[in-house]
């Protein structure tokens, strides 16, 4: 029994995306009816998520999965509430029973009425109006202070357009394989690709866009492409390991449409993505522009999203020729902690702010800082007030926020001064731990 109700059934997951949702449930292959509803599933896959809109989902509560899947990083983006790993009891939840999901409790709460039901209530009006006064002071504050560039993720292109109502400067991410959930079959055309990146400038009024190059494999297959399977697909052919074997179908076309679109003037920036060494950069460097060159197109910067160990213990030998870095603390933790950011009989074993975590990511921040390289975080922990608290700390210069978390993110850092910066960075390479950072983080700044 949750202290905050009497007669509610718990259930307990692990917090996949913070928020808080009060609805009826309804399963995945129910008809959903035209109001707001919270989704329980034995499992989502990314595209799933993707699919869903936030207009009626209010939340989605999930038998299985990770709290640092691609299904809650699209949720993230979306602004969906998400609790994940829960007891698969879940499943036999009537339809239309009223729940309240506490994303960030890990937390369902099923069978409310009467009072308990008026004080779910209460709290979401009350998140609602935290919400909004936060957007506010985000907006009239201006930059992040400190100087961290906050910029954005986003999972539907027609989220572009509310970069002018947020804190946040640019795109820092484009997965682009998310932009073709749905429709697999363009996601080798040149053309699809150029029309998405154009639209998606234009819709941003010619905010810079970090382009991400294909990241297939692990929890995002995609079946058109005839892949062949494999025994562990998060440590097998993915990102510029499979580009790099298709360079003709999958990262040349995706290439071109990039400097196409740069030469009718959108602001872009090329990432690889799980680079593993500074060979397999530097080839895939080599055919950006030879394909630059061949299209006459104006020099766009390129970067490495830094998620595997090896790329991340030996940055130094990155950082004389990227224009950037990006850390993906996702996978970067699932690869140092050897737990699957999927399998939820590991979900609660993934600590995103496990002192090996930290400590790699101040690694990369000060030796790209030390060769004056710009490097963001992105990642659920960006997203979180107490993650962005924390990297912010360690020494990167930007972070990749999804819209929904920005103002929260926003506030946190601006009740960041020098004095917790050092604080907190002593904690989290010294102790470490999300529940110990984030008791600490909380307390000290008063979030």
């Amino acid at each position: 029994m949750d202290e905050l109700f009497e007669n509610a059934a718990t259930h307990r997951g692990v917090p996949g995306t913070r928020g808080w949702a009060v609805a009826p449930v309804r399963g995945l292959n129910d008809p959903a009816p035209q109001s707001r509803y919270i989704l329980v599933a034995a499992d989502l896959t990314p595209a799933d998520t993707a699919r869903l809109d936030p207009a009626f989902v209010a939340g989605f509560c999930t038998a299985s999965g990770g709290p640092t899947s691609h299904t809650v990083q699209v949720a993230h983006g979306l602004g969906i509430p998400a609790v994940v790993a829960a007891d698969a009891g879940i499943l036999t939840l009537a339809t239309g029973t009223v729940c309240a999901l506490d994303g960030g409790g890990g937390l369902l709460h099923a069978g409310l009425k009467g009072p308990d039901l008026h004080r779910a209530i209460a709290r979401e009006d009350a998140q609602v109006e935290r919400d909004r006064l936060r957007r506010e002071a985000a907006l009239a504050a201006g930059p992040a202070p400190g100087g961290i560039v906050l910029s954005t993720m986003l999972v539907k292109p027609a989220q572009a357009v509310e970069l002018a109502r947020s804190a946040a400067r640019g795109i820092g991410l484009l997965a682009t394989e998310l932009l073709f959930l749905g429709r697999e079959h363009e996601i080798t055309d040149e053309s699809a690709h150029y029309r998405a990146y154009l639209d998606l400038s234009r819709a941003a009024r010619g905010a810079q866009i970090t382009v991400r190059t294909l990241d297939i494999g692990g929890d995002k297959p995609f079946p058109a492409l005839n892949l062949p399977k494999e025994d562990n697909s998060f440590l097998g052919v993915r990102g510029i390991r499979l580009a790099l074997r298709r360079p003709d179908d999958l990262l040349i076309p995706q290439l071109r449409a990039i400097y196409r679109a740069a030469a009718d003037g959108a602001q872009l920036r090329v990432m690889f993505p799980m680079v593993t060494t500074i060979e397999e950069f530097t080839q895939a460097a080599a055919i950006a522009e030879d394909v630059r060159l061949r299209l006459a197109a104006p020099k766009v910067p390129v970067g490495v999203m830094v998620e595997v160990p090896a790329c991340a213990l030996a940055v130094d030998l990155f950082i004389e020729h990227v224009d950037f870095l990006s850390i993906g603390t996702n996978d970067l933790t699932q690869y140092l902690l050897a737990a699957s950011r999927t399998n939820p009989a590991l979900a609660r074993d993934i600590d995103a702010l496990h002192v090996a975590v930290n400590r790699t990511v101040a690694h990369v921040a000060d030796t790209a800082h030390s060769a004056g390289v710009p490097v963001t975080a992105c990642g659920g922990l960006a997203a979180s007030p107490v993650g962005a608290a924390v990297l912010a700390s360690l020494g990167v210069s930007g972070l990749t926020v999804a819209l929904p978390a920005i103002p929260a993110v926003h506030e946190a850092l601006t009740r960041l001064d020098a004095a917790a910066r050092q604080s907190i960075r002593h904690s989290s390479l010294t102790i470490g731990g999300t529940s110990h950072l984030t008791e600490y983080v909380t307390t000290l700044l008063g979030l």
